[in-house]
């Protein structure tokens, strides 16, 4: 699906299930009690500037955190975000059933676009896939860009977990997402924007900020 369709088709797929006060508080997987991600701990990030990478971009100023109880969002993780950035939570209904791709489902939208900046970070939770955070984030970019090239991933550390990161092709342009280790399995977060250097200072706070939502 080329960039501009897939995001027209997101975006109002997110209008029809977003609710900006969601009760979206996750759950423990069936079968036992919570455990971490099974991704080996990493105890430092690599430091690569320039592409694909993208390193040396300095993080934005924090402005409110995402995914703490009684916010729009209820995560397993919480992470900062830019101030003005418009958070909502995004929910099934009986019309349009869930927003998912693959066994992705949305569980959050952070819409750039009151910044005067163009784009998205949206969260994911990916579901039904063996393994640990790696293979959950191969299978969301398999099923969310098709045609992605040159695709490559990295063990990072994002704020205080272990991570699994990849840069990707699509469209033209180099994609980003990332895999964040948390109690319930991993949680995915992407970065999706016409241009996506111009997001980067949040994606950086994003991935500086995380940690375990211990609420």
């Amino acid at each position: 699906m080329e960039r501009r369709t897939r995001a027209t088709v997101l975006a109002a797929l997110t209008i029809a299930l977003t609710g900006a006060c969601a009760d979206a508080k996750e759950t423990p997987a069936a079968g036992g009690s919570p455990s971490a991600s099974a991704s080996p701990s990493t105890t430092a990030s690599p430091v690569t500037p320039g592409p694909p990478w993208h390193d040396e971009v300095a993080a934005a100023a924090a402005g409110t955190t995402v995914g703490q109880k009684g916010t729009p969002c209820e995560l397993p993780i919480t992470f900062s975000l830019p101030a003005r950035w418009k958070v909502e939570a995004v929910k099934g209904s009986a019309e349009f059933g869930e927003p998912t791709v693959g066994k992705a489902r949305m569980l959050c939208e952070l819409d750039a676009r009151p910044t005067g900046e163009l784009g998205f970070l949206r969260v994911w939770r990916v579901d039904g896939v063996a393994g640990g955070a790696e293979e959950h984030l191969k299978h969301f970019v398999e099923a969310y860009s098709p045609k992605a090239s040159d695709a490559q991933y990295r063990r990072v550390r994002a704020g205080t977990l272990d991570a699994v990161e990849t840069s990707y092709t699509a469209d033209g342009d180099t994609d980003r997402a990332i895999a964040l280790s948390s109690l319930y399995g991993p949680i995915v977060l992407s970065l999706d924007a016409p241009d996506p250097e111009d997001l980067l200072p949040a994606y950086q706070l994003v991935k500086q900020s995380a940690r375990i939502n211990r609420d």
